[in-house]
Order: C-alpha cells, then sequence, then structure tokens
C-alpha cells in the first residue's frame, strides 16, 4: 500500500499523507495489485472536480483486457560443458515482451532474471543479451514469481537437455556442477549474494523421497498400460526479501489487560499474517497466542515498510515483530524494575512475568500499562535471502490423446526456519498450483492479423483446477537464515520457481524416446498430441 500511495501521489501531485487507503482481504494480486491503475487517477481526478465521491467497478472483460498479465517472455540459450560434465560456461538470449507502455512493476521480468542467472551451480562464464520490445499487448508486471521461475526455467531446462544429449543422468550431472556447501556466501557471477545452502544434502533427500532410483520400473508399468511416463528434475534458487522501503517498522502496543498489539504495514492477502506474525511475538514474549493481535495498514498510518510481494514478508516485517517483543521485554524491564524499587540489571523476564529475586516480587505483563498503554517502536533493514529447493514430479502421457497426468510429486525445500508448517505449506501448494497452471493451459492468445485479445474471459482462459495435482509431498532441509534474526527465508514464490521447469523436463522426458526434444509451454492435449504425431511421422 506504500507503493501505491506513493505512485498515486506522483501521478496526481496530492501528498502522500493527504491519500488514505483501505485494502480489505483481496485474496491475492501477485503484483497485479500492486500499481496505480489509469482508473485509480481517473477516480481521484473525478472526485476533486466534482467535489463528490466516485465510484468505479471493472467488469470481467475489462480485467482480463486491462488489468497487467503474468509472463511473456521467449528464451534461447546455450550450455557448454566439459568432457567430464562438468559446465564451462552458459548463454541467455531474452525476448521480454513488456506490453504497450511499462507498468509499474514491469521491472522485475528482467531484474530479477540476472541475480540467479546461473541458479545453482557454479558455471565460470556467462553471456547474456536483453530484448524489450514494446507491443500492443495489455502490460506485464510482477506475477508469483516476478522473473524468478523465468530464470530458473531456463537454466534447468539447459541442464536437463544437457543431461540426454550426454547420456547422463540428470541427478549426477547436477551434483557434479553444485555450488557446494563449503563455498557459501557465494557470489555468482551476475551479483547474486547467495547466504547459505546445502544443496547436496537437498538433492540426495529428494531422490530418497520420490524413489528416483524405482523410476525405470514405474515406466515399464505405465508403458504396459498404453501410457508414456516421464520423470522430471529442478534444483533451483531465488532471491526474495528485498523492497524499496528504507525500513521495516513495527510498532507494539501493550494494554492493562496483557493484549499486545503489534501494527504493521505488510498487508496479509491470504499468507496468514495474522497467525504467523502473532506466533512471532507470542513466541518471543512466551505468552498465549490469543494475548496477540495483529493489525496491518491501519488507514493513516505512518510507518514505513515494504509491504508484502517478493516473499518478503516474514523476513521483513516479521523479523521485525521479533525485535518489537524483544525490544518490549528489554523495556519492560525497566519500568518493572521501577516499581519493583530495583535496578533493571536484577529484573529477569519469563513467560508474561517480570520477576526480581532482590525485591522477592513479580509485576505481570499487563501491570506494567495499568495506568496508561505502553507502545513502543523497532524497525530493521535486511538483505535478500535465498531460499532454494529440490522438486521432483513425474508424469503419464496418454498415448493416443496427448493428455498428462502428473502422478507424484516431491518437494523438499530450504527456506531457512518454519514459523508455522502449515502456513508453510500451504504457499508451497499454492505456488506449484500456480506454476501446473501455467505449464498445462494459461494463456492469453492475441489474433495474429488484427492483434485483438482472443482471451477475454474466463469461458476462454485455462483456470488451474483442484485435482490438476496429486498429493504433494513436502520436506523440510531447512539451513537457517544468517540475514533474519528469525532465520526464516522467503516461501511464498518457490513452488511455482520450481514446478514450472519440473513439470515440464517430465513431460519432455516421457515423450523422449519417441524423439520428441523439445516442448513450449503449455502443454495442452492438442499440442502434445501434435509434437508426438509430428516425431512419429518424421521417423516413419
Amino acid at each position: 500500500m506504500t507503493t501505491l500511495r506513493a505512485q498515486l501521489s506522483a501521478y496526481t501531485k496530492v501528498p502522500q499523507e493527504k491519500i488514505l487507503l483501505e485494502a480489505n482481504d483481496v485474496g491475492g494480486g501477485f503484483g497485479q495489485r500492486s500499481g496505480a491503475y489509469p482508473e485509480y487517477v481517473a477516480m481521484m481526478l473525478a472526485a476533486r472536480e466534482l467535489g463528490a465521491p466516485v465510484k468505479w467497478t471493472s467488469t470481467r472483460t475489462e480485467g482480463f483486457l486491462t488489468d497487467a498479465h503474468g509472463r511473456n517472455m521467449i528464451a534461447q540459450g546455450a550450455l557448454a560443458l566439459d568432457k567430464d560434465g562438468r559446465f564451462l560456461a552458459m548463454r541467455l538470449d531474452w525476448f521480454i515482451d513488456l506490453g504497450a507502455y511499462l507498468s509499474p512493476g514491469a521491472q522485475g521480468h528482467y531484474r530479477n532474471t540476472v541475480n540467479c542467472m546461473t541458479g545453482v551451480y557454479r558455471i565460470p562464464a556467462l553471456y547474456a543479451t536483453y530484448r524489450i520490445p514494446l507491443t500492443n499487448t495489455t502490460p506485464l508486471s510482477s506475477y508469483r514469481g516476478a522473473g524468478r521461475p523465468d530464470i530458473a526455467y531456463a537454466v534447468e531446462c539447459l541442464v536437463n537437455q544437457a543431461a540426454a544429449e550426454i547420456g547422463m543422468d540428470p541427478a549426477d550431472l547436477r551434483r557434479r556442477n553444485f555450488i557446494p556447501p563449503a563455498a557459501f556466501p557465494y557470489t555468482s557471477p551476475s551479483g547474486g549474494s547467495y547466504e547459505i545452502a546445502d544443496l547436496p544434502g537437498m538433492l540426495e533427500k529428494a531422490v530418497r523421497v520420490a524413489d528416483w532410483s524405482g523410476f525405470a520400473a514405474r515406466r515399464e508399468q505405465s508403458k504396459r498400460a498404453g501410457k508414456w511416463r516421464g520423470i522430471g528434475i529442478s534444483t533451483v534458487i531465488e532471491n526474495t526479501g528485498l523492497g524499496n522501503a528504507p525500513v521495516d517498522e513495527v510498532e507494539i502496543a501493550l494494554d492493562a489487560s496483557g493484549t499486545v498489539t503489534v501494527y504493521n504495514v505488510a498487508k496479509s492477502q491470504g499468507q496468514g499474517h495474522e497467525t504467523t506474525f502473532a506466533q512471532i511475538v507470542a513466541d518471543a514474549l512466551e505468552i498465549p497466542l490469543a494475548q496477540v493481535k495483529i493489525v496491518q495498514c491501519t488507514p493513516g498510518t505512518t510507518l514505513k515498510g515494504n509491504g508484502t510481494g517478493g516473499s518478503r514478508s516474514t523476513v521483513g516485517a516479521g523479523s521485525v515483530c521479533h525485535l518489537a517483543a524483544h525490544k518490549l521485554i528489554d523495556e519492560g524491564k525497566a519500568l518493572a524494575a521501577l516499581a519493583l524499587q530495583v535496578e533493571p540489571s536484577q529484573v529477569s523476564y519469563a513467560k508474561g512475568l517480570f520477576k526480581s529475586d532482590a525485591a522477592g516480587r513479580s509485576v505481570k505483563l499487563g501491570e506494567l500499562a495499568k495506568e496508561k498503554t505502553v507502545s513502543f517502536m523497532a524497525s530493521g533493514r535486511f538483505e535478500s535471502t535465498y531460499p532454494n529447493g529440490c522438486h521432483i514430479a513425474e508424469v503419464e502421457v496418454d498415448a493416443d490423446t496427448g493428455a498428462t497426468q502428473v502422478m507424484s510429486y516431491y518437494a523438499v525445500d530450504d527456506i531457512g526456519v518454519v514459523i508455522n508448517h502449515a502456513v508453510a505449506e500451504g504457499q508451497l501448494h499454492g505456488g506449484v498450483l500456480q506454476g501446473a497452471g501455467q505449464v498445462f493451459g494459461e494463456q492469453v492468445v492475441y489474433d495474429p492479423q488484427t492483434g485483438q485479445s482472443l482471451t477475454a474471459s474466463f469461458m476462454d482462459y485455462y483456470m488451474p483446477r483442484a485435482g490438476l495435482i496429486p498429493q504433494i509431498h513436502g520436506e523440510e532441509h531447512a539451513t537457517p537464515s544468517k540475514i533474519s534474526p528469525l532465520g526464516v527465508k522467503g516461501v511464498g514464490e518457490s513452488g511455482c520457481t520450481a514446478s514450472i521447469p519440473v513439470l515440464v523436463a517430465a513431460v519432455t522426458d516421457a515423450l523422449r524416446p519417441l524423439g520428441v526434444k523439445q516442448l513450449d509451454m503449455p502443454l495442452t492435449p492438442g499440442r502434445v498430441w501434435r509434437a508426438m504425431r509430428a516425431s512419429a511421422l518424421l521417423h516413419q
């Protein structure tokens, strides 16, 4: 909301402090929600001109045609290896269509491909070019991952293709080229500052839980049933946690009932901040979760912060919640010392109680605020964290129709210390499904002759649905972050970043015995069937 307020102020010349924004639970948006659309500015100008409230509601078709779209890239690449399968160099050429004009979030599509351009591998030489045309299409904005899934997809496609061409197991090729644990912190050729990871250990856990060695038997079983079975693997890393604000701020208030209210500007859209942030504060204060109340983005607040996006909420605002809770303890000792008539150094704290052995008495947390609410401010600035993961998936492709069914999906992720496992699991599942939607059908189509959009409603657009992916088997392989005092790393985009390359790899592996070497998304049944048919005709 701070970003949106700043943009509206720049466009309308209305001072930021005079713009009040109130956002309800919008249920997501992934960058699409963050920018100031022309209609917002038009409403403000109209309201000022008329001296009356102005309301605007978009139709579904207007949303399809004008709300920022997700990804529109073409990448061509090459990977050089020596005779032992070690990577020597990589080249990438990008075409990034940003649409008819630049949206506020467009830069993520090229900026975020640079930071982790060599992925999780040691690649000594790197070359890349970017061509960024403006066309008649709807502008792009950040969408779950904002360039990170794109670079992961490009790199992982090259690695999987290299493994197939040299006849090496794709897991073995990765083992041979991983950045070793002893090399962290590691600076990539493109400037990424990877903090800490255990890539070999993560891969070993993934191949074990996914029964990588037993795939050949499962492939034969599928073949007898008239299905082509394939297995895919992706090992990815991404930078998360940064933002444009100079600092993340949190205000923490204590009242006489012992309730601790935490004010911040990281607005939840379904990520469960109300649970995670409250848990962070409750754990630090050693009090019941019910005693903590989270208040987000109060209208008119002057708190600074990076808001929600880029998997930064827990790294930024969550870490400051932790700092604020400990500040409450430290400042509370001084207040308790006055009541107990001892030095602050003679006061200890545990489980909501300030105690002094010297005084032989104690003070409850809420008693510090019996005369008035006690408030403290905390702030922090944190660099990027680098979550990473290894995902393995198996698919079956119907030989007659080209329809693909995901048979299994295993995800081993390093997101640092996990605050709430259920929330982290939900983030992972949502990301994996969004990646699967892009892989198997999501696409906006324009008429090549007229430039007219042919995708203007959900009657024309593929939507990922429950059942697209079977049960996701998730495992954690944590290396605690040294950036965040909580040891956390970002999680929100990890599932999407890893699922796109792994699912494409699995389908490509299934069709490789037919001579199909490459498939471009979306992998609809029709496109897969045509690829199988073309390969069969070619090899007749």
